[in-house]
């Protein structure tokens, strides 16, 4: 049982519920003003409104007026989650049987307030053997609930992992929760791992966020507001899987929610480049069935290589019933055509996320669209990354080798950069205006449509045409990086701030072929042809003034002295 009651009411007014013997009232006051509500409405997200929600009660408030004093009666032997989101914490108390109770953990919601899970009555956490550690994960529940997470062993086995399709069904419901998971695990000699992926990485100004803590033996080992996939290792027992000198780790996500209830297989393959040939490292492939299902790797590779990952998709069909019209030609009255159920065969689409990063580069987090259909979306793609040559990788006598790294900022108002805020490009700056593509070559998505994340690596490595005096890589100046480099066949270029056609400032690094047949030269060579061409002209302007002054005068001589006329 639960009742509003105004804030504004004195406290004298205000008749506590009475409860049940086997329940206890819990209060929620707020102390806010209207000054207060007003300066601590978000500035972008203006979807999320401030909200209680309690299992079977979910109260709005829309405006100041709506907020009001929440009670309830909860069973006492009972452990309930109370959320309160888009209001700042100290606007609001909690007591539960009379004595008051301290705000529970604070996460992202609308990028100004926090939204708080607070729990109360009879909450408590397994008790392990003295052998096992207690293994907590914290995982902040929002709209979406598509999101997956497991823990495996070190020999790759699943001890815990979420049930997305229950989150899901919840979630839809428009609620928030803490979901709360617990395990006891083996604490000797033992090394367990954290999968979570998602097919969005949401910004605040957008949507609430998800989030997670991971929890070992009572201790944090990792918490995050912000992600698409992460992987995090725990336990006494945990070694890197590359040798730290010789190898470089390549790790591998894929996400995908499989609506066509088929079952297919995804193929790829790892290998290593040079000048020579190319080696496969690994391959196999992903099976995936009805549901969500999260596939993660981690391969090595020799430091230093230039790796390339190939993906590819099947391509399949499955029959569904569609009603169709048994004549359309001279039909007059549309109202009354007889409609039949005709079976047709039909692609089905697939949209996994993954992500390839090595050495901490993120070189794609995309999401990927399968089959090709009216050209657009691939059947496979392939993802260079490390250190490539020209010689390696391109034909050389045809192409040359565009290799971009950029580092994020390390600060930003929201754990993350949304693609938004992210903006560059390479390819041809003089286009017709319908050859868009040509401006497009490569672009800010390619890498990453999800998001950017703070104080990272990402990096471009692509064979691009050789051909063309107008080839280069522009970056708005509000891209939110703190520096990048631009190689062309492993030389680093120089950039220059210009300006767009609409007069917004790019950083731009001339890429395209030197067209002009001069050999370049210097400032001061330059500065000695000028020169060299002033004394040139002013010589020539002297000759041309000397020989008209020579002419006049041997006209008048010529007029005075006839015999020398008839002389000569």
């Amino acid at each position: 049982m639960s009742v509003q009651k105004t804030a504004e009411d004195p406290a004298t007014e205000i008749a506590l519920l009475t409860c049940k013997e086997t329940e206890a009232l819990l209060e929620v006051k707020y102390n806010i003003t209207k000054d207060e509500w007003d300066s601590s409405r978000p500035k972008y997200n203006i979807r999320e409104e401030p909200f209680l929600y309690l299992k079977g009660s979910n109260v709005k408030y829309e405006n100041f007026t709506s907020v009001r004093n929440y009670e309830a009666c909860l069973p006492r032997d009972e452990c309930s989650e109370v959320v309160v989101g888009g209001l700042p914490t100290d606007a609001y108390e909690f007591s539960f049987d009379g004595k008051a109770v301290d705000i529970g953990q604070e996460f992202i919601f609308d990028g100004t307030n926090p939204v708080t899970s607070t729990k109360v009555g009879a909450c408590t956490k397994p008790i392990c053997k003295v052998t096992e550690a207690l293994m907590e994960i914290q995982y902040w529940e929002t709209y979406f609930g598509n999101e997956y997470f497991r823990v495996e062993d070190k020999d790759g086995g699943t001890v815990l992992f979420s049930d997305p399709e229950e989150r899901e069904a919840y979630s839809l419901r428009g609620g928030y929760t803490l979901n709360q998971t617990y395990a006891c695990l083996p604490r000797d000699d033992a090394c367990y791992t954290f999968l979570i992926g998602s097919a969005y990485q949401i910004s605040p100004i957008v949507r609430t966020p998800a989030s997670y803590s991971v929890i070992f033996d009572g201790k944090l080992v990792s918490r995050s507001d912000s992600w698409l996939f992460d992987s995090v290792q725990f336990g006494g027992s945990c070694k890197p899987q590359c040798d730290q000198d010789t190898e470089s780790p390549v790790e591998f996500f894929l996400y995908d929610h499989n609506w066509s209830n088929l079952e297919y297989e995804y193929e790829w393959d790892l290998n290593v480049r040079n000048s020579d040939s190319s080696s496969t490292v690994a391959s196999g492939v992903l099976p995936t069935g009805p549901g969500i299902s999260l596939a993660h790797k981690i391969m090595c590779v020799p430091k230093g290589s230039c790796s390339s990952f190939y993906i590819s998709a099947p391509k399949l069909t499955r029959e569904v019933v569609v009603s169709v019209p048994v004549e359309t030609e001279n039909v007059t009255d549309w109202n009354n055509i007889t409609y039949v159920n005709e079976t047709r065969n039909e692609s089905v689409l697939l949209r996994p996320v993954y992500a390839l990063t090595m050495d901490n580069v993120t070189y794609r987090k995309v999401q990927w669209y399968s089959p090709e259909e009216y050209g657009h979306g691939s059947d496979n793609q392939t993802t260079n990354m490390g250190s490539c040559t020209v010689g390696g990788l391109c034909d050389v006598e045809t192409q040359d080798l565009f290799d971009l790294e950029l580092r994020t900022a390390a600060t930003n108002e929201w754990p993350l950069f949304d693609i938004w805020q992210m903006r560059w490009n390479f390819g041809y700056t003089e286009h017709e205006r319908d050859d868009w593509e040509l401006q497009y070559l490569l672009r800010d998505t390619d890498v990453s449509d999800r998001a950017y994340d703070l104080d990272s690596s990402y990096g471009v490595i692509e064979c691009v045409p050789k051909d063309g005096c107008d080839l280069s890589f522009n970056i708005s100046s509000t891209s939110p990086i703190d520096s990048y480099t631009v190689k062309k066949n492993g030389i680093q270029l120089e950039n220059e701030q210009v300006a767009d056609e609409y007069g917004s400032e790019l950083s731009m690094t001339p890429f395209g072929q030197d067209c002009n047949p001069s050999p370049s030269l210097s400032g001061g060579a330059i500065a000695g042809i000028v020169v060299a061409c002033v004394v040139a002209v002013g010589a020539i302007i002297f000759g041309l003034v000397w020989y008209k002054r020579r002419q006049n005068q041997s006209s008048k001589e010529g007029e005075e002295d006839p015999l020398r006329e008839s002389l000569l």
